[in-house]
């Protein structure tokens, strides 16, 4: 009898457990990280997001599997030079198309853990105000540089 209300148990939490997992309706496309030369501990991330769903999403940060640190950021003309500012974080309406670009919006990866060689796949996640985490793969390149595979597009 118990191995009965165990299986009835399980079976029972698991289309909750379904429903908990749903991913966020983020859709990532072109997501890449710049190649540094030797030495230097930073880097920049540029993709491009489109919020799928029905609610507004607010990030509230951002992490990479070989960054100690990753802030958003922003680029604006101050005085007639470009001066770089944190965000705190940024809302995405639904059906907004958000691009981090050079020169606008991107990642900026602090504390790199190794030199990024233009071929590789980094990990970078954005962090959400639900306390969910989305990730994507971006391919390690040159800046300016474009690529056939550089159209990764992941919803996790």
């Amino acid at each position: 009898m118990r191995k009965v209300w165990m299986a009835a148990l399980a079976l029972g939490l698991l289309p909750l457990g379904v429903a908990a997992e749903q991913d966020p309706p983020l859709e990532f496309e072109n997501a890449w990280v710049r190649a540094m030369p030797p030495f230097q501990p930073n880097s920049a991330g540029y993709f491009t997001v489109t919020n799928r769903g029905d609610d507004a999403i607010a990030i509230v940060g951002a992490s990479s599997n070989v960054a100690e640190k990753v802030e958003l950021h922003t680029t604006r003309e101050v005085d007639g030079l470009m001066r770089m500012k944190k965000l705190k974080g940024l809302a995405i309406a639904p059906g907004e198309r958000v691009e981090f670009a050079p020169g606008g919006k991107h990642l900026m990866l602090f504390g790199l853990a190794f030199r990024l060689v233009p071929g590789d796949d980094v990990q970078i996640c954005l962090q959400l105000a639900t306390n969910e985490e989305v990730c994507t793969d971006a391919e390690v390149r040159m800046s300016g540089e474009s690529s056939d595979s550089a159209d990764h597009q992941h919803h996790h």
